[in-house]
């Protein structure tokens, strides 16, 4: 049984089915499904996060503890420390060869009395600075504060060597 064709209708053809691409063969049936997963980039923002801090952190601390100053600053706290405490032959076995001809242990010792500088006193090592270039000796100073209670003094360092050796001290009353 055939139907009439109405006016307005077109013989339509029979087309085949066209041919699925590669991507839509790989997605299966129903084609690829777009995963939503926030918590995997929360995660990976994160990570990446911890990563640049982490890295950043490691920066700042090679730069603070392996910088030339800091050799010399550990070296001067040391120092004043020694010289605060009483404990000035250690101090001055940290002496260069020609600082111990032009100061003597007992002359170092009657002038730190003569300031009174005891155990109450604390330096603040404010400035060191490597003055050496590369390929030569090391050496530095350090300038900073010792105060004995009311009492403060401008501190002086000058340091040479490898190992660091004091090579110049001045410890002036404010």
């Amino acid at each position: 049984m055939t139907f009439p064709q109405l006016p307005n209708q077109s013989q339509a053809r029979m087309e085949r089915p066209r041919e699925p691409t590669p991507q839509e063969l790989w997605a299966g049936p129903g084609g690829a499904r777009q995963k939503r997963s926030p918590w995997l980039w929360i995660g990976l923002g994160v990570g990446g996060a911890a990563v640049l801090l982490a890295a950043a952190a490691a920066v700042v601390l090679a730069l603070t503890v392996f910088s030339p100053g800091a050799g010399i600053k550990r070296a001067s706290e040391q120092m004043s420390s020694d010289l605060a405490s009483g404990n000035l032959t250690r101090a001055y076995g940290e002496f260069t060869p020609a600082l111990r001809e032009h100061l003597s242990e007992t002359e170092l010792t009657s002038r730190l009395t003569e300031l009174q500088i005891d155990s109450a006193c604390a330096a603040d090592i404010q400035r060191a600075d490597s003055l050496s270039r590369a390929g030569q000796r090391p050496r530095g100073e350090a300038q900073g504060v010792l105060v004995c209670g009311s009492r403060a003094f401008d501190l002086s360092y000058r340091w040479e060597g490898d190992p660091l050796l004091l090579d110049g001290i001045r410890i002036q009353p404010r």
